[in-house]
């Protein structure tokens, strides 16, 4: 390893404007059809330290190479069906009653989901043609450019995460017709401008911390060892716990005070602040709409309304026919 290192380096390979060195293998189970890509990396920040650590990435990049990955196949070609059939039937809707699809967000929702959903098959066929285009051979020891292939699909798989949430989230657009429903979002509606400015404090203080983090702990907390890895990590520290003895051994006084300061005005002034907001907009919207949201469901009270006006409708027997009998 030290004369590959210095081959390496005679090479100019390795100099002072290096910033990492990865060494990666690459794993196939054929038992569960995955592929297995280990990379050790050794980062060297700009604050001149060094900082080593792992990445191992798992994923089946042999899409359907089992019996029962047909039925996977099977379902995703079932979807893509009924997404080209919302689509056919969203364009005969909207052309034969002319009416503008950019009138209601919902539907600029739905078109944005079908563009990302025609983004996400692209991806996933990008992926196949390019795991096809390796040949690869389990019995044959060779080098594969999997971590490429493996690229594409964490963004597919990235995507359809997003699309899934998305499309839970689209359930809101008939559960509106709840009313504990449009209380949440006309909350939520009335916070707005209030949270949209105490997201911008909010991140100007991320930033901040995540600065002098960098520049007093980087060398040595690895969590700190970059401003974008800084910044990740504030944003965690504020629903988790920080390294407190990490940084105490980092800097035995300015560790703990910058503890103290970030739980102080990150924890316990700025998320009461955005709870403060939520609770006041929640307020105003209850004594605002107070007898105008009923707890209700007006779907359920309009199919009971039709039922009983239909049985109203129907009446008792005549009397006439009842005698005849």
């Amino acid at each position: 390893a030290d004369s590959m290192l210095q081959d390496l380096a005679s090479t100019g390979w390795i100099d002072v404007r290096t910033r990492a060195l990865i060494a990666e293998v690459t794993l196939y189970s054929p038992s569960v059809n995955a592929f297995v890509v280990v990379q050790g990396v050794i980062e060297l920040p700009s604050t001149g330290a060094v900082s080593p650590y792992p990445n191992v990435r798992t994923a089946r990049l042999i899409r359907y190479g089992r019996t029962e990955d047909y039925g996977v196949l099977g379902a995703e070609v079932t979807l893509l069906l009924l997404g080209l059939l919302d689509v056919l039937d969203k364009v005969v809707f909207y052309r034969t009653f002319r009416v503008s699809i950019w009138r209601q967000w919902w539907d600029v929702g739905d078109v944005v989901l079908h563009v990302l959903f025609a983004v996400l098959m692209a991806l996933r066929l990008n992926v196949a043609v390019k795991m096809d285009g390796l040949r690869v051979d389990p019995t044959v020891r060779a080098y594969y450019d999997v971590p490429g292939v493996l690229f594409w699909h964490d963004q597919a798989e990235g995507l359809a995460a997003f699309l899934a949430a998305a499309v839970w989230l689209r359930a809101y657009k008939y559960l509106w017709q709840l009313s504990w429903t449009r209380r949440i979002l006309e909350t939520l509606r009335t916070a707005a401008a209030p949270l949209l400015g105490l997201a911008l404090a909010g991140l100007v203080a991320l930033l901040g911390f995540a600065h002098a983090g960098l520049l007093a702990f980087g060398t040595q907390v690895h969590e700190l060892r970059g401003f974008g890895v800084a910044l990740m990590s504030c944003y965690r520290f504020i629903f988790s716990g920080m390294p407190l003895e990490e940084l105490q051994q980092a800097q035995g006084f300015l560790g703990p005070l910058y503890y103290v300061a970030f739980k102080a005005g990150m924890v316990l002034v700025l998320v009461r602040f955005f709870v403060a907001v939520l609770v006041d907009a929640y307020h105003e919207v209850m004594v605002e709409h107070r007898h105008r949201w009923p707890l209700s469901c007006p779907p359920l009270e309009a199919l009971a309304q039709d039922v009983l006006d239909w049985w109203n409708s129907a009446g008792p027997p005549d009397d006439d026919l009842s005698g005849d009998a």
